[in-house]
């Protein structure tokens, strides 16, 4: 080492704790067997599975401590890392790495075997290792606690790699911690359950739940989706949270078009048994959310909240009024259009809400859309502009006209809208959105 390194070395290798009880000559020995590096922020001190060969005192700065990318810990000054590997010759156990400028005294394995005759720096170097063991035995008993508790949080309702994903995240409680989060949101509900489940015996009602959701449940899965609730016959599920994932607008529209054709063949096998078909509604949105365990000490869960939210539900409650399966958003229309078939259904003013939302339909991919569905979509949207434009009785001819539109449920509410609007014209200064008076 050169004469300022050493002379820096002499100075500051006193003030790391486990050396603090050396003489001044025992801190010279040290200091003539190593040396002094300045580190970058992000630089790897140490690579986990690498043989040891170097020991690292941390004199200015903090380093991390991360095992197979989850980080253990963080090392700060006057703490000592690759003394394990560097005395039983094995590999190293964890990474180490840079957080910000670090200083640390560097001494290879062949001067810190010198060190050995030193009964003090053994002494120092094996409490040290001591105390190590101490936090590394705390540290993992209160991991197995924390992955137990988010297993339990999330493990019954979300796929396999969600929730490896949520488990190797280098700081997994912020997940649950309250933050604004953008979110896919999917809100399914049964119509009419409550009357439909009036006629029906306690036990077949229950058989009906377990064989809708025991189809529908795989699917959100499947899709990388969160089951964040059942209520009732209701899901509310969550793409996107508590992980984050690039195509999770498209996941969400998959898993509804899925969820479709699932009830599609439930419906059919309730129909060999000669019972009643049911219809559900699926709203799709995405937006900022708040999301984060919510309640009290004794009950706690994790859910998200806010406008985003509450739009959601009520493009679900849509679905009924315009007779179709899927609504969605504007926003995601937009994150989803080229792999899907959409079409624009009208612009309304949801409860709760004073902005006019666009609303569409989810019809099905391109890929597997056929020409007669393309057409109509296409009809249905210039029907649209024409009501749009206050050409109302050019809306209802454009129907009438069009068998495709004859049996459309959305176009047979937009001529009930245009005859309305024909008896009792909205003012001169309308938007062209209708406010929509339900949930």
């Amino acid at each position: 080492m050169s004469g300022d390194g050493a002379k820096l070395a002499k100075k500051l290798l006193p003030q790391v704790a486990m050396l603090s009880f050396l003489s001044p000559g025992e801190i010279e020995a040290i200091s003539q067997r190593g040396e002094i590096l300045s580190v970058n922020d992000g630089e790897v001190l140490i690579t986990e599975g690498a043989v040891g060969n170097t020991l690292f005192l941390v004199l200015q700065g903090n380093v991390a401590i991360s095992r197979d990318g989850f980080r253990l810990a963080v090392s700060e000054r006057g703490s000592v890392v690759g003394e394990i590997s560097l005395v039983d010759s094995g590999k190293a156990t964890a990474t180490v790495t840079a957080i910000g400028p670090v200083m640390v005294f560097r001494i290879s394995k062949e001067n810190f075997e010198t060190l050995y005759s030193n009964k003090n720096f053994v002494r120092a170097i094996l409490k040290g290792l001591a105390a190590k063991t101490r936090e590394a035995l705390d540290r993992d008993v209160g991991n197995l606690h924390r992955i137990e508790g988010l297993r339990d949080t999330f493990g019954r309702y979300v796929s396999k790699a969600v929730l490896d994903d949520i488990l190797s995240s280098s700081d997994p409680e912020s997940l649950l911690s309250g933050r604004l989060a953008n979110a896919t949101i999917l809100f399914s509900d049964i119509r009419n359950f409550t009357a439909f489940s009036e006629h029906l015996p306690a036990a077949d009602m229950i058989g009906l739940l377990r064989d809708y959701f025991g189809r529908m449940v795989p699917l959100v899965t499947k899709h990388n989706g969160y089951i964040n609730k059942f209520i009732g016959d209701a899901l509310l599920v969550l793409f996107n949270l508590p992980v984050a994932y690039s195509n999770s607008a498209v996941e969400a529209a998959q898993t509804a078009i899925e969820m479709s054709q699932s009830l599609d063949e439930m419906n059919a096998d309730r129909h060999d048994r000669g019972q009643p078909a049911i219809s559900i509604g699926i709203g799709i949105h995405v937006g900022e959310v708040i999301a984060g365990n919510i309640g009290s000490v004794e009950r706690m869960e994790y859910t998200v909240i806010g406008d985003n939210v509450n739009l959601c539900s009520r493009l679900e409650g849509l679905t009924k009024h315009y007779g179709v399966r899927v609504l969605i958003s504007e926003d995601l229309r937009g994150r989803i259009g080229q792999h899907f078939l959409i079409r624009a259904i009208d612009l309304v003013v949801v409860q709760g809400r004073q902005k006019p939302t666009r609303i569409y339909e989810l019809c099905g991919t391109m890929s597997s859309a056929r020409d007669v569905e393309v057409s109509m979509c296409q009809q249905y949207e210039e029907a649209l502009n024409l009501y749009f434009a206050r050409r109302w009785r050019d809306c209802i001819k454009k129907i009438a006209k069009n068998k495709l539109l004859a049996n459309d449920n959305p176009s047979n509410v937009l001529r009930n809208r245009c005859e309305l609007f024909l008896k009792e014209p909205p003012s001169e200064n309308w938007n062209c959105a209708f406010a929509m008076g339900e949930k």
